[in-house]
């Protein structure tokens, strides 16, 4: 009997400490990382990044480092809100996950994100892709360690993506 209560609470006390790194994961990284997307903010975007983050992009079939990726988005970013602002759009930002794994000082995650926007009309444009990140705590802050994302050959349905799980 005391095998299987000791066997109870180390298997809770696992599960409380995954959930504990979800949370902190959600407040450290998937939070901002949403609000600066939808504000197309560069600075607070690649701020939950580590300095050694690997950015794969797989569509387009590279890999940046963290300058070159910084780089990137201060070139394409501004344009990108600009076009937003002009066009007069609403644009979200969503995540979901299909995985969620970590041991308190490395995770890895998986899952759907989806971009919409919508113009003055009602016509709404949705995108979605597929993620896998690889996070590390660095100082205690969660940050992305690697980056990877992929549109799956724009087979992700809005199904898919209300089949994972949300943020909260």
């Amino acid at each position: 009997m005391k095998k299987i209560l000791l066997m109870f609470f180390v298997i809770a006390s696992i599960g409380a400490k995954a959930q504990t790194d979800q949370t902190q994961i959600n407040e450290q990284i998937w939070k901002p990382f949403t609000k600066a997307i939808m504000a197309q903010d560069v600075e607070s975007f690649i701020s939950v990044h580590s300095k050694d983050v690997v950015r794969a992009e797989r569509n387009s079939k590279k890999v940046l480092s963290y300058e070159q990726y910084k780089n990137e988005m201060l070139v394409s970013w501004p344009k990108w809100k600009a076009r937003h602002a002009r066009d007069n759009v609403k644009y979200t930002f969503e995540l979901r996950f299909l995985e969620r794994i970590s041991n308190g000082t490395q995770a890895f995650e998986v899952g759907y994100f989806k971009n919409e926007t919508v113009k003055p009309t009602g016509e709404k444009e949705i995108y979605y892709g597929k993620f896998q990140v690889a996070l590390r705590k660095e100082n205690e802050v969660w940050k992305i360690l690697v980056d990877s994302d992929s549109n799956q050959e724009e087979v992700i349905t809005d199904k898919d993506f209300l089949a994972a799980k949300p943020l909260e």
